[in-house]
């Protein structure tokens, strides 16, 4: 193990007070940034990936060398010893809390795209995307409601499967709506997130889906009208990249670090991430039997096999099972939690202003609203986001 005493980012070497601690990490984060931004060696990693998203997981990068940064003991440690089973069940009800959240705001994104909703927080489509990644800090999201918790619930005890988007953190496509509402060639949006569709089951919400999509027709207008005056807009070659999408979920960051990292402490660190990554994302979903067997070994109660399957199979299953049992066991305690916290107002909520800075840094957004409102103008319409 690497002794992380010369470490640069060491917490003896760090500004004291917590103002500068907080200046001294956000430059960081730019500084991270500008290195992969900066980097040809990058640029070539890049280059296998359709560029939609990789500002964005430029920025994601960066984002985790911070936290990385910020809590070396914490994952150097990760590396030494195994983390405590129950807390990896209540992580992952969190997680299925925050998904219920997502379809709340995806419910609301389909409003405010058909003109049926103002949303004072939002003034563009993607707007959705930075709220998505600030789910719970999200000020206009209607608090989850016990029925919610429950359909939540009984969508994880009645799937013989695991779901990969409720179980990782960083999934990553919650309000995507282009990508969400494609249709297939049997007329089906396949991409649609089954607990969405669960959730609309219960909830009579699919009809939101039928909505109109002027909100995005109106932006598309404006974005053409300025890529026909000066040229802003993607080029339709670009437009079209099929390569695979970059977005920053962690699989992503861990094999990018794997390239890029030849600082020795960022190399052990995302070592560090890597297992609590898959700890969380993979464990306790088994993708093959010795990991069922380890899984179902530490199970807190009898686990009956399946007779109809195969002995492998059965195994499997079981263990998918078991671990959608116990997140949903552990979701009424942490739903106890939100709750509590809410009606004291307590929480760890991002602040307000945190909130707004990060939205102010965000290139795209910022990109994106100078755009349109650059093409309101061109359009004899005034320089605002009422459309």
């Amino acid at each position: 193990m690497i002794d992380f005493e010369s470490f640069t980012f060491h917490k003896s070497r760090l500004p004291k007070e917590f103002g500068e601690q907080d200046a001294f990490f956000k430059e960081l984060e730019k500084s991270f940034y500008a290195d992969v931004r900066n980097s040809e060696n990058a640029k070539a990693y890049f280059e296998q990936f359709n560029g939609r998203h990789i500002e964005y997981f430029i920025e994601s990068y960066a984002r985790k060398k911070v936290e990385l940064a910020k809590s070396y003991e914490y994952y150097n440690e990760i590396l030494r010893q195994k983390e405590d089973y129950e807390l990896i069940f209540h992580k992952k009800a969190e997680n299925a809390l925050h998904a219920i959240l997502q379809k709340k705001l995806f419910n609301l994104q389909l409003l405010w795209r058909a003109g049926q909703k103002q949303i004072d927080e939002v003034d563009i489509c993607y707007d959705f995307h930075f709220w998505e990644n600030h789910i719970t800090s999200c000020p206009f999201i209607p608090s989850i409601e016990p029925h919610e918790k429950e359909f939540m619930k009984e969508y994880l005890l009645t799937a013989n499967e695991f779901d990969k988007a409720i179980d990782e953190p960083m999934f990553g496509s919650w309000q995507d709506y282009e990508e969400l509402t494609q249709k297939d060639e049997h007329g089906n949006m396949a991409d649609m997130p089954a607990w969405y569709e669960f959730y609309d089951s219960r909830m009579g919400t699919g009809v939101l889906l039928n909505l109109s999509n002027s909100k995005e027709q109106k932006e598309t207008f404006y974005l053409r009208l300025v890529h026909e005056n000066n040229g802003v807009l993607p080029t339709p070659s670009e437009t079209q990249d099929h390569r695979p999408l970059l977005i920053g979920m962690g699989d992503e960051l861990i094999a990018f670090a794997k390239y890029f990292e030849s600082d020795k402490y960022f190399i052990q660190l995302f070592k560090g991430f890597e297992v609590q990554y898959n700890k969380e994302s993979v464990i306790p979903f088994p993708e093959d039997v010795e990991v069922a067997i380890d899984v179902l070994s530490s199970a807190d109660r009898q686990i009956y096999l399946p007779s109809h399957l195969n002995w492998n199979e059965a195994i499997v299953f079981a263990a998918k099972k078991y671990n959608n049992i116990k997140i949903a066991e552990a979701l009424d305690v942490v739903y106890e939690e939100y709750r509590l916290f809410n009606e004291l107002g307590l929480s760890s909520k991002e602040s307000a202003g945190k909130v707004k800075k990060a939205y102010d840094e965000d290139n795209i957004i910022q990109m994106m609203r100078k755009i349109i409102l650059q093409g309101r103008l061109l359009n004899g319409e005034p320089e605002d986001f009422n459309y």
